[in-house]
């Protein structure tokens, strides 16, 4: 449809826009990493002026809707590449909105997210309490990430159409939004995360049993506000904090059981509920805990554990 001549752009259509225009004139520079278990490819652009970017590229989970399934068995054209008896093996082409590619789009970036997504060898970090203050903090305090879109989304300056339920209390309160890696639509592989409104709490490092009030607010108004919108029971959602999160303000990951989410697993991931267990056990878990992750090689947090622990 054809916009009326004098109508203005909405934010998200100018948005939109300009991010078409920069892929249009991006270079392939570098491919950052590849995953072929979650079907992802992580590429490196850059602008004729200089400036980067990054591109990561997901193929979309199958949907298992009726309407979406009839359209693929309609458009399907086979392509054979082996027959043997009532076996055949083929490549099929399909209606292309049936195979479209979940992306991101990221620009400028700077060196540091270029290292984030690069992909390289991963080694194990055992952080002691006594490291997570004289090695884990003053990285946070130096290197963390910019902020700025977490606090955009809590004050809802974006991303308000994402926002699929809210508790304002600013002491326990939280917003629950669709995960920017996910299309909002697709069950299979839903993903949305829980942000605290209260600032201060970076990770689990910083949880008490003071803070089981909250953390049992967002567990079940999270369970229930997921079922209420999406028809998910709170036993199909699997909920997880990261650790080390991408990004130090405390938050909360819900994804479907049946979704492989990268970084969902042991060595990444702590489940809400064992974080909860834990707690209700030992008010100060968490400030007394070695907590085991991973970190890439030539990363930064990597290189400074391995300065502290070089004479040990």
């Amino acid at each position: 449809m054809k916009r009326a001549a004098g109508t203005e752009l909405s934010e998200e259509e100018r948005t939109e826009q300009t991010s078409q225009v920069w892929l249009q004139n991006a270079k392939f520079q570098e491919v950052l990493g590849a995953d072929s278990s979650h079907k992802s490819l992580f590429l490196l652009l850059s602008q004729p002026d200089g400036s980067q970017g990054i591109l990561l590229a997901n193929k979309s989970p199958f949907s298992e809707d009726k309407s979406d399934i009839e359209k693929l068995l309609e458009t399907a054209k086979l392509q054979e590449i082996s027959r043997n008896d009532i076996f055949g093996s083929y490549n099929i082409e399909v209606d292309g909105k049936l195979n479209l590619l979940k992306s991101q789009l990221i620009y400028p970036v700077n060196d540091r997210l270029i290292a984030k997504y690069r992909q390289e060898e991963k080694f194990v970090i055992r952080e002691t309490p006594e490291l997570y203050e004289t090695v884990t903090k003053p990285y946070i305090e130096k290197f963390q990430l910019n902020l700025n879109w977490v606090y955009n989304c809590l004050e809802k300056r974006s991303e308000v159409d994402k926002i699929v339920y809210e508790d304002p209390d600013k002491n326990n309160g939280f917003l629950l939004l669709q995960d920017i890696k996910w299309d909002g639509k697709t069950i299979e592989n839903l993903y949305v995360l829980a942000i605290i409104h209260r600032h201060g709490l970076k990770s689990v490092r910083d949880l008490t049993g003071d803070d089981l009030e909250m953390l049992y607010n967002i567990r079940d108004k999270s369970l229930t506000a997921i079922n209420e919108k999406y028809g998910l029971q709170k036993d199909q959602i699997k909920c997880y904090f990261h650790y080390q999160p991408s990004f130090y303000h405390l938050h909360v990951h819900f994804i479907n059981l049946k979704y492989d989410a990268p970084a969902s697993t042991t060595m990444s991931a702590i489940l809400l509920d064992d974080v909860i267990n834990n707690l209700e056990l030992s008010s100060d878990h968490y400030k007394k805990s070695t907590l085991t992750f991973t970190r890439k090689n030539g990363d930064k947090l990597m290189e400074m554990f391995r300065e502290a622990t070089a004479s040990k």
